[in-house]
């Protein structure tokens, strides 16, 4: 009867251990030390770190307006299809799922010209108060 009991535990135990109630799945999307044009990120010096997170959604044939982020920023394109422009007439192409490590301190504007509204999830990290873009 003891053996019983114990074997009983040890099968539960070992059940528990094997079929958990979540399934943790993961992905990379990026992992970077530069901008989508190669520059690479200066040492930062935040005292005080603030971050912010926008939803964008850019409309059919919408342009946004020339500018630059003076702080650290990604892009991941939830819908649609993004391209990017430089004041150079540098050109980058982001499709659904993708993200982008924005320009630092380099002009630039982003455009749909695709069939659908592109939604964009924005991620900023900089000093506490810095605008989160500059129009040129």
């Amino acid at each position: 009867m003891k053996m019983m009991k114990l074997l009983t535990i040890l099968f539960i135990a070992v059940l528990c251990m094997t079929n958990t109630a979540y399934s943790l799945e993961k992905e990379t999307i990026l992992k970077t030390t530069s901008t989508w044009d190669n520059a690479e990120y200066k040492k930062l010096k935040i005292k005080r770190p603030e971050v912010t997170v926008l939803k964008i959604i850019i409309d059919v044939g919408e342009t946004l307006p020339m500018h630059r982020h003076d702080l650290v920023n990604v892009a991941y394109v939830k819908k649609g299809t993004l391209t990017v422009v430089t004041d150079k007439n540098d050109k980058i192409t982001l499709q659904e799922g993708e993200s982008l490590p924005e320009l630092v301190g380099k002009y630039h504007y982003g455009t749909n010209a695709g069939d659908e509204p592109v939604e964009l999830i924005v991620f900023y990290i900089g000093e506490k108060g810095t605008p989160l873009s500059v129009n040129k």
